[in-house]
This record gives structure tokens, sequence and C-alpha cells, in this order.
């Protein structure tokens, strides 16, 4: 069963079974640890969200910052921010592969249209002109505007995207933008051409 994570969701998902001192493999090892969960934190968190979360069952999207908050408390950090902030700075997790829903660009054709989403409420709609460049034909509630060009390499679910200018219709070049900056994109969905 597929899982998306967050990159530093699976390591705080491996934290938890470490502290709970056992792998989740059925329905009762997820209602317990949300009991204990409970018991420790004060805030509950469902046996269904925790099967969710560690793709027991399937889900379509990312956790809520309030569970992976929880999560963290769990396990002795204050919120899910500290505990990304501790991990950044941990000298045992200084880079790692995860699972994500990602979009290399090398899979379009040109034409091929892709939309991404990121909080709060950013909606944009590229069509891929071949290369690695992208022109953005919508956008909702963002400073990327219908006209602007970029290139960039793919897009992963979950994490920002960084983009190292942006071209404008009138001819003048942006500074780096970064969309989805604390939490990522959480929409990218595509249809090629």
């Amino acid at each position: 069963m597929a899982k998306r994570y967050i990159p530093e969701q699976a390591e705080l998902l491996h934290r938890v079974e470490e502290k709970f001192g056992r792998r989740l493999a059925t329905t009762t090892d997820y209602e317990l640890l949300s009991s204990v969960i409970e018991h420790e934190t004060g805030d509950l968190i469902s046996s269904s969200t925790l099967k969710r979360l560690w793709g027991y069952v399937r889900y379509a999207s990312l956790p809520r910052i309030a569970t992976l908050d929880t999560l963290s408390r769990y396990i002795g950090f204050r919120d899910f921010k500290s505990y990304c902030t501790e991990l950044a700075r941990s000298a045992t997790i200084v880079s790692s592969f995860f699972s994500a829903k990602s979009l290399e660009t090398s899979v379009l054709h040109p034409g091929a249209e892709v939309t991404i989403g990121w909080a709060p409420d950013r909606l944009v709609t590229l069509r891929f002109l071949g290369g690695m460049t992208f022109e953005i034909t919508s956008a909702k509630h963002t400073k990327l505007v219908v006209g602007d060009r970029f290139e960039c390499s793919g897009f992963i679910l979950g994490a920002p995207l960084y983009i190292a200018s942006v071209h404008r219709a009138d001819g003048t070049q942006t500074t780096p933008y970064v969309a989805g900056k604390v939490e990522g994109l959480n929409i990218l969905e595509w249809e090629d051409a």
C-alpha cells in the first residue's frame, strides 16, 4: 500500500513506534497507541487517523499539523515545528529517502498541464513548454501571474517548490520564489499532452 509523507513525517512515525515499543501492524495496535497517546498528551488521535498516517488504510491528503503536533508531543517535543527544528540540527539525520507523490519534468510532453496548490488557498495551473520550462495559465491567490515562465525539474507533494527566478511577460525577472514554504505543496495533479 503506497504511503505519502512529508519528509520529516517518516522519521516522526519511526520515533513514535520506538517509544511505543513495537511496530504497528494490527487494528489493536492502532487502538492501543491511540489510548496511550491520549493518556500521555491529553490529546486524542483516533485509531483511524493513525491507520491513515501509517498507510494501513488509504488516504488522499496530508495529515493535519495538529495531528503531527500531538505525535511530536508524545515523543517529547513541544510541537511538530520544534521537532523539525531539532531533526534538522541532528547529526544522525542528514539526509534520507522518503515516499511521496512526485512528478519529474522528464516524463512530460510539451503541452502537458500541471496543477499545483499550497496553503493557504493558492492554486496555479501550468503548461509544460518543453525542456524544464513551464508557463502559468491560471493563478489564484498568489504572486505568480498568468504568462509567468519558470524552469523546474520536478515537483514533490508535501515539499516546497523552489524556483530560481520567474520570467515575467514584460521581460523582467524576479528574485528566487518559494511556493509552500511551510507545509509544502498540497495539490499536485497533471495531465500529459
